[in-house]
């Protein structure tokens, strides 16, 4: 039986595509998880910070903290939180991957909020 070379092609161009759409949805909520994180941290008191836990920007382990200031961590600069989400999803570097970082990202999201208010009242 011969393999059916046009449907084939078919089905990974409809795979090309879909994996298109899903890069481009990663986009737009990446890009409003930014928004959120950098909100979240003009909101935050000063001397506060919040550790994102299981977070990583490369191989190295490091500890990142959110700050009013933006992204610090200990005896280095601090990086803009654009820049960190960025550094963050392409060290994820697969959709899948991307997808359970952002969805990492949220929950901290909330927890930081949650921190926020307590603080606030």
């Amino acid at each position: 039986m011969l393999c059916m070379v046009e449907e084939i092609t078919e089905k990974i161009n409809g795979l090309v595509d879909g994996l298109n759409k899903l890069e481009l949805e990663i986009a737009a909520a990446t890009n409003m998880m930014m928004e959120c994180y950098v909100r979240a941290s003009h909101s935050m008191p000063d001397g506060k910070s919040y550790f994102l836990n299981g977070v990583q920007t490369g191989s190295v382990i490091k500890s990142y903290l959110l700050t009013s200031r933006g992204v610090e961590v200990p005896g280095e600069e601090t990086v803009q939180i654009p820049e960190f989400i960025e550094c963050v999803l392409r060290f994820a570097n697969y959709p899948k991957r991307k997808i359970e970082v952002l969805r990492d990202l949220s929950a901290h999201l909330e927890s930081i909020y949650l921190m926020i208010q307590e603080a606030e009242g």
